[in-house]
């Protein structure tokens, strides 16, 4: 438990350290299941059913820049498909969460290569070579 919080704060620091400006900045993380996660996705995405993340920018300037809330229902389900166990693939969506944070999406084919891209840039550089 206390290594999975280690790493966690560490990606997201150093993700952060590498896309925005030094600075406090905090995000609250919530961890969930598939009810929760679908209850957000409905009612902020207005899309049925769960997802494996949600992410809600609220920009630099704010003393909370985001809120990442992660479904571990999902995250586990779909780690085999990834051919990941479920910690890599947590540690892979959390990165995921925090790039939309920092304002990447994935909604227009360039902006999707881009940002994949870096979450497997970071995945490898924060996580899997560590």
């Amino acid at each position: 438990m206390i290594r999975e919080l280690v790493i966690r704060k560490y990606i997201v620091k150093n993700v952060l350290l590498k896309e925005v400006k030094e600075g406090n900045y905090e995000i609250n993380i919530m961890i969930t299941d598939d009810n929760t996660i679908k209850k957000y996705n409905e009612e902020y995405r207005k899309k049925e059913g769960p997802t494996d993340v949600l992410s809600f920018e609220y920009g630099l300037d704010e003393e909370v820049i985001g809120d990442i809330i992660l479904s571990v229902e999902r995250i586990e389900e779909q780690a085999p498909n990834f051919g990941n166990s479920f910690e890599d693939e947590f540690f892979y969506i959390l990165i995921h969460g925090v790039l939309h944070i920092c304002g990447y999406d994935h909604i227009e084919e360039e902006d999707k290569k881009e940002m994949f891209a870096l979450q497997d840039k970071y995945y490898n550089e924060f996580y899997k070579n560590k």
